[in-house]
């Protein structure tokens, strides 16, 4: 049975470089104008290089870092910038992501918006609003990537420079996102 998490923004993608970080700091730009927002990026692929921070947990299985520097290329450090105010790195396989989604929402105060990248996190938690990105010239999705086209509220593609959608138009309101068309 999936958590119900009305406060999650969930952003999966066909594969590499389809723009979820992008959309997603739109967005954390945007929300994070009138109330803090939580980031949070999950990959099934373990780094030997970990990224600095404060660690959360530090197993072989599951690791979450809490992102502290806001100077790096990477994710996380692009999050921060944009203006969330804690950020979550977390390497864990699809049996460790309840587990880990349990952990964090511990980390976080109650009813937060929160954005986060991950594809396998669907499975686990029902969230306020789900899009699955996808770079225009990718032909090969990812495998499991199909199952959960179907589970979108919004299919975006990305040219490598910008989304076909305004990321302009999801809200954060009562506690739960929404995609409201601009007047």
């Amino acid at each position: 049975m999936r958590i119900k998490m009305p406060e999650l923004l969930l952003i999966a993608g066909t594969g590499r470089n389809s723009g979820k970080t992008t959309v997603a700091c739109s967005v954390i730009r945007n929300i994070s104008q009138g109330q803090p927002i939580v980031a949070i990026k999950i990959t099934p692929h373990f780094h030997k290089n970990r990224i600095p921070g404060r660690i959360w947990v530090d197993r072989d299985d599951l690791v979450i870092v809490e992102e502290t520097r806001t100077d790096t290329d990477k994710d996380t450090s692009r999050m921060l910038r944009a203006g969330a105010e804690q950020v979550y790195f977390v390497m864990a396989k699809d049996e460790q992501l309840r587990e880990a989604i349990q952990i964090i929402i511990h980390l976080i105060p109650k009813k937060q918006p929160i954005v986060c990248e991950s594809g396998g996190l669907i499975h686990h938690i029902e969230p306020g609003l789900f899009l699955m990105m996808n770079r225009s010239d990718t032909t090969e999705f990812k495998p499991g990537t199909t199952d959960l086209i179907a589970l979108a509220d919004r299919w975006i593609t990305f040219d490598g420079n910008i989304p076909d959608f305004d990321p302009d138009t999801i809200i954060y309101s009562a506690n739960q996102w929404k995609i409201e068309p601009k007047n």
